[in-house]
Parts: C-alpha cells; structure tokens; sequence
C-alpha cells in the first residue's frame, strides 16, 4: 500500500503496520465522521453512506491482505471493515480542519472504492449522549407526539348540554 501526503504531494510506501496502526490511532476516542463510496473514474458515483462515530478501537491484520477494521465505541454491531486498499491519502494540512484520511482500492473495470475518515474532536467535545428523542423507539414517538399535539381547551373540559325532556306536569293533587 502507498501513503500520499497531500502535504508537499509526495508518496512513500507503507513502511510498516506499526507505522499505520499509529497513523489509525489518531482517530480513537475521538468522534470521527466517515463516508465510503464507489464510483467508476468518469466520476459516476455508484453508492455513497456517511455516518458519525465515536472510534472505540482500529484493528490492523495483515494475513493474506491488510484488513483494518474500525469499531464504535457505543455500538458493538457498527464497524467500519477495509480489505485490502492500495493507496492511503492522508489530508493533514488544513489547520483547523481536523485530520483525515482516505482508503481507496481500485478492481478491474475502472471501479474505485474509497473510505474517507476525518477527526471531528475528541469524544467529549462533540455530543457524546444521543438525545432523548433518538434513544426512543418509534412506537414511543408516536406516543410523545400524539401527547404533545393534544389540544386542550383553556377554559376547561369540554362538556356537553345536558339533555331535557319534557314530561307533562301531573299535579299533585289526588283526582284532580
């Protein structure tokens, strides 16, 4: 794998894993915004998802190929996994702007995939807790919307007229 610096756009070869698991730990215990997508090099985009997360740990394996694998820290089923990238493009010379970094792995007909990761701060800088209204369910939604989209009359309940009828008067008086 290659290692483009858009700093002084020069390109190295990855020394080692070590050297990129160090690059990969910048971004642990920070909030960290991702996009991946696939496109052919016309510029055609085939699919694109971004998301935001807290990195909770970056697994580096190179058995057969390099496998760098990013979990969440506040969700256990949500990983990020890149097999086998041939290029690394690290963006590190907007002050300011956070560090990013680039995976993009190209295959036969032109298709390219890329992972972009940029560095949105630490954990407790951002929103570390979601708020109340997206810890709940959807049927609770409904619920909380219906409650506050209630009208109530101010001036009370509402209530209804009370009914008459009209019964002829019978006088009291016996055989009258």
């Amino acid at each position: 794998m290659k290692i483009i610096y858009t700093r002084g756009n020069r390109t190295e070869t990855l020394a080692s894993i070590s050297t990129l698991r160090k690059i990969l730990g910048r971004f642990v215990h920070h909030r960290v915004f991702y996009e991946v997508s696939s496109r052919n090099k016309r510029g055609h985009e085939f699919f694109s998802t971004k998301n935001t997360f807290v990195v909770g740990s970056i697994e580096v394996v190179n058995r057969d190929y390099l496998t760098i694998t990013i979990f969440d820290a506040h969700n256990s089923t949500h990983s990020i996994e890149i097999l086998n990238p041939s290029a690394l493009r690290i963006y590190d010379e907007t002050m300011g702007k956070g560090f990013a970094v680039s995976f993009l792995s190209e295959s036969p007909g032109d298709v390219e995939s890329r992972c972009y990761l940029r560095d949105e701060g630490e954990e407790s800088d951002g929103i570390v807790e979601r708020c109340e209204l997206e810890k709940i369910t959807l049927p609770q939604l409904f619920e909380y919307l219906e409650e506050i989209t209630h009208v109530v009359d101010p001036v009370g309940p509402r209530v209804d007229p009370p009914t008459a009828t009209l019964e002829p008067i019978r006088s009291a008086a016996p055989g009258a």
